[in-house]
């Protein structure tokens, strides 16, 4: 019993430890957006035994839960207050504690209005004129019509066209300007309902088609009526019995023959009027098959020397399964055409042509099978005939060894001569005579063309500049090149003087080096390092020189921003804090009224997460600049807006669940009446990701959407009903 006593006293103490530390309650909050806070304890025990209530001040509770989230509906200061109990095995109460911290709850205002009118074209009723008349709006503010058919508009005052007529819902929503990055944005949106009718009758149908063949027995027909619109009803028959209502259908008969094919085109006007209707019919022609048709045009071309004119070409037909009795066109590319078995033809002028040889079949009687026919085209190339030989020699300068004078040796036949050098570096010349001073020694291919009329001559050298070797001390002289990258810097070390004799070691200054000619190295750390190079060509030639670099730190991946939260005693006391995903070393906050007037200037504060006092009502454009330790300084900038209390509109708010949400969003729209509802979800740059309508019912209507392919991030969820209009931030995990 003795031994067993220090064992229940050393278990007894460690009981009362674990209940001790069980029943902190201590907790902190955590703004999701403005009116979306989610409380974490100090103890997250995750145990029946471990009991977490929440009172969240507003007449809400959560029993028994964690780290809960809730949104608070209405401005204000909240009390919330966290019960932690612990439980022994038994269910007895081992210890039970409580804290309570004040939340306050600030929104931002907004006076914004959305109004509209509309009003049908007289010309046309399915045309409709929209004019935006929403209170406080600014040209720059973003805007966004919903025709209630499937189309949209950013115009201010858009005109719209509907397909049909029907009763449609149209919506306006306003959002103000710089108000992007703010949850809740300001927005305000109203809908209203538009009867389109049907304009009167008018029947301008004018039935017609063409047609092509597919293949032998397989004809494609082309609709080619006028007036006709994708409504009215088509009806083909093709000669056999057979019907489609495809507009532009292919049908395959299955014997020769003359058939007839009409086409019946038909508009159907409004219960009591005349529908309008157009017929058009021709005869169409299926040729016999052949039994066979193994005919393959081809041809081969040249120049005929011996001819007296420049220019003649003669054509041989060289065609698989052609005979002397087929139908022959050759058509030369130049206008003319000929039919006989093997032609000559004389051009005009030098060119380029696209000649093609045509036969069709004929049969034993000397009638054209037209199923059976075979066409072949080749491309010409007709060169002027001339006399000019190009060529051009080329020396050195003995003053710079990267100048080079070309001198023009072409043999002509004219005064009149053009001249083109291109000396290989992307550079080029008009002069007879040319010299060009190269920027790198290295191997450059130049040619000159000289040109008379239509006659031209080309000829190209491969010319090798090098480099004279610089004194010995001057061996190791090299330039550095350096390319910024989203990974950091990229640089680049190139000696002055490159040669096959010569060995080039290179350090980095960072514990690593390189033994190429060239050398590109990227640094892992941002910081000044000492880069050399040692240049050797044998024991009594050799240099090393040595350079500093400075590898500028990666900022791309760092991104900044600020949330404003205001005091809900003094409106125009605002409070900013700044947000990262790297740490800030220190921030500059810079605040300036827009526009700027008399005795107004720019407030700098130096300080992390300031609260400032706004002296007068207006637009504001805050920017926060931050400093990282790894020396990135970024800038990030807002327009907010002080202002006395946002006027009532018809804009409401709305309740969303889960919030956070993983997979689906919910939400739950009131009616007293049945009516259409219109949901929509927006991302935080007021870019619409979702839409969906459903018919609303008398009470509740659960409106739900998936949300797995959305990234995490905050998004706006939006109903439309009547004339209402709810919103609710949401947060997808």
């Amino acid at each position: 019993m003795k031994k067993l006593l220090p064992l229940l006293l050393l278990f007894i103490a460690s009981t009362a430890a674990k209940a001790q530390i069980a029943c902190s309650p201590a907790f902190s909050s955590q703004f999701l957006t403005s009116t979306n806070i989610k409380f974490t304890p100090a103890v997250t025990v995750d145990s029946p035994l471990v009991i977490h209530d929440w009172n969240f001040g507003d007449g809400a509770f959560a029993f028994n839960y964690i780290a809960p989230t809730h949104n608070y509906t209405a401005n204000g200061v909240y009390t919330v207050k966290h019960v932690i109990k612990r439980l022994n095995p038994n269910g007895l109460l081992i210890c039970n504690d409580s804290t309570t911290q004040t939340i306050t709850i600030q929104q931002a205002t907004c006076n914004l209005i959305a109004s509209f009118t509309s009003s049908a074209s007289t010309a046309n009723s399915l045309q409709w004129n929209f004019v935006n008349t929403t209170a406080n709006f600014n040209s720059a503010d973003s805007i966004r019509w919903t025709f209630g058919d499937g189309t949209s508009s950013l115009n201010i005052n858009p005109n719209h066209t509907y397909t049909s007529p029907g009763t449609y819902t149209v919506c306006l929503r306003v959002r103000k300007f710089g108000t992007v990055a703010t949850i809740p944005p300001c927005i305000s949106e109203i809908c209203q309902q538009i009867v389109v009718t049907a304009p009167s009758p008018n029947c301008n149908i004018q039935a017609y088609f063409t047609h092509d063949s597919v293949n032998v027995n397989t004809i494609h027909f082309n609709n080619q009526t006028g007036g006709f619109v994708a409504s009215d009803s088509i009806r083909w028959s093709f000669g056999d019995s057979t019907f489609s209502f495809d507009a532009n259908p292919n049908h395959t008969y299955t014997s020769p023959g003359n058939y007839t094919v009409c086409v019946r085109v038909k508009r159907n006007f409004p219960a009591g009027t005349t529908p309008c209707i157009s017929e058009y019919c021709k005869v169409v022609t299926i040729y016999p098959t052949p039994t066979s048709c193994n005919l393959v045009a081809n041809f081969t071309s040249y120049r005929d020397s011996g001819a007296i004119a420049l220019y003649t070409y003669q054509f041989n037909n060289t065609s698989v399964g052609a005979a002397a009795t087929d139908s022959i066109r050759w058509t030369f590319g130049d206008g003319t055409t000929s039919n006989q078995f093997n032609t000559s033809h004389v051009y005009a002028q030098p060119g380029t042509y696209n000649v093609c040889l045509r036969i069709i079949k004929r049969n034993p009687n000397g009638v054209l099978l037209t199923n059976c026919i075979s066409e072949k085209c080749y491309t010409i190339v007709i060169a002027p005939i001339c006399n000019l030989q190009a060529n051009y020699s080329w020396v050195a300068s003995t003053a710079n060894y990267k100048t080079i004078n070309f001198t023009n040796t072409s043999i002509v036949n004219s005064t009149n001569i053009t001249t083109q050098w291109n000396f290989g570096d992307g550079t080029t010349a008009s002069t007879f005579n040319a010299t060009h001073t190269y920027a790198n020694a290295g191997t450059y291919n130049v040619c000159v063309t000289i040109q008379s009329g239509n006659c031209t001559a080309t000829k190209c050298y491969t010319i090798t500049i090098v480099q004279p070797m610089p004194a010995c001390t001057q061996l190791a002289n090299y330039t550095v090149t350096s390319t910024t990258t989203p990974n950091g810097q990229i640089f680049t070390f190139t000696p002055a003087y490159i040669g096959n004799d010569i060995t080039y070691t290179w350090t980095f200054g960072d514990g690593t080096g390189a033994t190429t000619t060239t050398a590109t190295h990227s640094y892992t750390t941002p910081g000044n390092y000492t880069v050399c190079l040692t240049a050797y060509r044998n024991n009594s030639c050799a240099a090393t020189k040595c350079s500093n670099v400075y590898s500028a730190p990666n900022c791309n991946g760092i991104t900044i921003g600020y949330n404003s939260y205001r005091d809900s005693l003094v409106p125009n006391r605002v409070t900013f804090v700044a947000a990262s995903n790297t740490n800030i070393v220190s921030q500059t906050w810079t605040i300036t009224r827009m526009p700027a007037t008399v005795g107004t200037g720019t407030a700098t504060i130096n300080q992390n997460n300031p609260t400032y006092v706004f002296l007068d009502s207006g637009y504001y454009n805050v920017c926060l600049r931050a400093t990282f330790a790894n020396g990135c300084v970024k800038t990030y900038c807002n327009t907010i807006y002080i202002a006395s209390p946002m006027p009532t509109t018809n804009t409401c708010s709305l309740q969303v669940f889960p919030n956070p949400a993983t997979s689906i969003v919910n939400a739950v729209v009131t009616l007293t009446a049945p009516t259409a509802i219109n949901a929509t979800i927006f991302n935080a740059q007021n870019v619409q990701v979702l839409q969906q309508q459903q018919q609303g019912v008398v009470g509740n209507n659960t409106v739900s959407f998936n949300i797995n392919n959305l990234t995490a991030g905050a998004y706006i969820f939006r109903v439309a009903y009547g004339n209402q209009v709810c919103y609710a931030t949401f947060i997808k995990q």
